[in-house]
């Protein structure tokens, strides 16, 4: 998708509780500097506090998704330990606030999609990719380390044999690779990429808020060690007490599309 020529992240509101969210870097395959992982994180928050958020797309401009960090930073922003340190801190922090939004995500992937492009990626519930999408994490070739928390979060997306596979030969594969290790969920024909993202986003936004939100909750809990304990064993069944249930009961019986309005 063509944004023009503005670097940064923006956002647009597109009605039905959907947002999309674009990273801009023009000439740079939309690598992020570090202005615009301060934006990325900031709007992510702006958001996650708002009922009225149903679906939040992700996306890169002009054909490409994220080239990762702009390297050409680092000489001021990773040029020592207790810099890079800093920076890392900051960057898995963004990347996480995406992959705790509570809100669904999709990530609508077009050409190039590496680095911590693909760790944004990765991390997003729903991820589309065009047939000719390239990804990879090559940086051993530029003498960098993931931390454990890049680590952790990419091992619980494709397991650890892909992701040493990935991180030892650094090399850029397609996107029916990434399909198969489970990095993407879905890929289609390039034209169609941007198309089948929307139409992902919008059944999501229509569908019950709530219902979406809880399921977010309850899989993010499931993955962490520990046993459920009442409160949340409860909270399974607080969907029948919402004003969406009824809506949902009521135009499924009338042959309705339900309206539904998050309570």
């Amino acid at each position: 998708m063509n944004v023009g020529e503005t670097s940064g992240i923006s956002l647009r509101e597109e009605g039905e509780g959907l947002f999309r969210l674009t990273m801009s870097n023009p000439g740079k395959k939309n690598a992020l500097t570090l202005d615009m992982y301060r934006d990325f994180g900031a709007t992510l928050k702006q958001l996650d506090g708002s009922d009225a958020v149903r679906c939040l797309v992700v996306q890169g401009a002009n054909g490409d998704f994220c080239a990762g960090s702009d390297i050409g930073g680092f000489d001021g922003n990773r040029s020592g330990l207790e810099l890079a340190r800093e920076y890392a801190d900051f960057t898995v922090a963004m990347v996480r606030t995406l992959r705790d939004f509570r809100h669904p995500t999709v990530a609508c992937i077009e050409g190039v999609c590496v680095g911590g492009g693909l760790e944004i990626a990765s991390v997003c519930d729903i991820r589309i990719a065009g047939n000719s999408a390239r990804f990879g994490i090559p940086v051993n070739r530029i003498g960098i380390t993931l931390d454990h928390a890049e680590l952790a979060d990419l091992m619980a997306v494709i397991g650890r044999t892909a992701t040493l596979e990935m991180l030892l030969e650094g090399r850029i594969f397609g996107a029916e690779e990434a399909l198969r290790i489970g990095l993407v969920t879905r890929v289609v024909d390039d034209a169609a990429v941007v198309a089948e993202a929307d139409a992902a986003s919008q059944r999501i936004a229509r569908s019950a808020p709530l219902v979406n939100r809880w399921h977010k909750k309850f899989v993010r809990r499931l993955q962490q060690p520990g046993q459920l304990d009442e409160s949340e064993i409860a909270e399974a069944y607080a969907c029948f007490e919402s004003e969406d249930y009824e809506i949902g009961r009521r135009s499924f019986a009338a042959k309705l599309r339900p309206n539904f309005v998050g309570r």
